[in-house]
């Protein structure tokens, strides 16, 4: 046995890499090795991995073409690796258009973690993207459960020839053309994560069946979602993984798309072209501090200063019972199917309760 202890970090939202995360422990456990599945709401682990006896596995969802944020965060504040062994599995947005099964992309995702982790002392020995059932509800209905397990079924030997070949202390790098079109898109992944991600967060609301139960915030893996007022608000902290939408009991957890437009629209007007082009003629400071760096940094200040603000004003807009029927209305997530890997229970979830009411600070 080359291992002695198998520990598997998951950031999962509705359950896939969960579910890649209980693949591999399994496999692990038949081999007779020890494996422990560690959510990231948890934190990283305090002690550090001693050696090429232990094993360690980073699982997560491809948001924007690369890893989450949460997850790379949590990466970099893992541990020195000394030498200990490692891999990265990413699932991926699988989708079935009748019998035709078409792929997902992971683009850097599993790479930049193997990256962080080679930095940190870890020698990683696989990489691989994961197929799975498409989950942004925000964007399109959850396909038909024969579909979701069709997809699932097509995913398990693969995941299992990948996880028994590292557990048996084997390499297996794979998606190395996933990589080459990640790089392709870099700038449209720190789009993503500079600016998509903070406005997709500002997009979702209660609708009229929300009765304020809080487990939404609850389930939260980082604690995005914060109860005010009664109603579930989102913080720019969310990373979209669907965990709210998918596991409310209620329904109640809709994405307000046609707002999404006029907020983009809002944000990315140039705050920096106005100040300049009115105040700096009269302004002899302004000319000489006016550059593209500061032009940049004000720009992205203004849009997420207009993201807050506009979302302040939606949010409470949607707590009046005719704008909340107004906005529910005009959103396609009322028509959509919620998705959660059918093998995950709400049990199986784990969350990271608000440290602090977020009337003191919303954000």
């Amino acid at each position: 046995m080359p291992y002695q202890s198998l520990t598997l970090h998951v950031f999962s939202g509705t359950g896939n890499s969960l579910r890649a995360a209980h693949w591999a422990a399994e496999r692990a456990n038949a081999s007779g090795l020890p494996a422990c599945v560690r959510p990231v709401e948890e934190g990283p682990p305090h002690s550090s991995p001693t050696g090429p006896e232990q094993l360690v596995g980073l699982l997560l969802p491809t948001h924007g073409f690369t890893a989450p944020w949460a997850m790379t965060r949590h990466a970099l504040r893992l541990p020195r690796g000394h030498g200990a062994h490692a891999f990265v599995c990413a699932t991926r947005a699988g989708v079935k258009l009748g019998p035709l099964f078409v792929p997902g992309m992971e683009g850097t995702a599993g790479y930049l973690l193997a990256l962080v982790l080679w930095a940190k002392g870890y020698r990683v020995r696989g990489v691989t993207g994961l197929d799975m059932p498409s989950n942004w509800t925000a964007l399109h209905s959850a396909q038909k459960p024969e579909s979701v397990a069709a997809i699932i079924e097509r995913a398990k030997p693969v995941a299992d020839r990948f996880f028994s070949t590292i557990i048996g202390g084997g390499r297996r790098f794979r998606g190395f053309g996933c990589l080459l079109l990640g790089l392709a898109l870099a700038p449209l992944s720190a789009a993503y994560l500079l600016a998509g991600r903070f406005l997709l967060a500002k997009l979702f609301f209660a609708n009229r069946r929300c009765n304020g139960c809080g487990l939404c915030a609850q389930r939260c893996p980082i604690g995005a979602v914060r109860m005010w007022r009664g109603r579930p608000y989102w913080r720019f902290s969310c990373e979209s993984c669907m965990r709210c939408m998918g596991f409310c009991p209620h329904r109640a957890v809709e994405v307000g798309q046609a707002w999404g437009a006029v907020l983009w629209m809002l944000g990315s007007a140039s705050f920096s072209a106005w100040l300049f082009g009115r105040f700096a003629p009269g302004v002899p400071l302004l000319e000489t501090i006016d550059s593209a760096p500061l032009r940049a940094v004000l720009d992205y200040a203004c849009m997420l200063l207009t993201f807050l603000v506009g979302y302040l004003g939606f949010w409470s807009l949607a707590r009046i019972p005719a704008f909340n029927a107004l906005f529910t209305w005009t959103t396609l997530t009322r028509l959509y199917r919620r998705y959660r890997e059918p093998g995950t229970k709400p049990s199986s979830l784990h969350g990271r309760p608000a440290a602090r009411p977020p009337a003191e600070r919303p954000e």
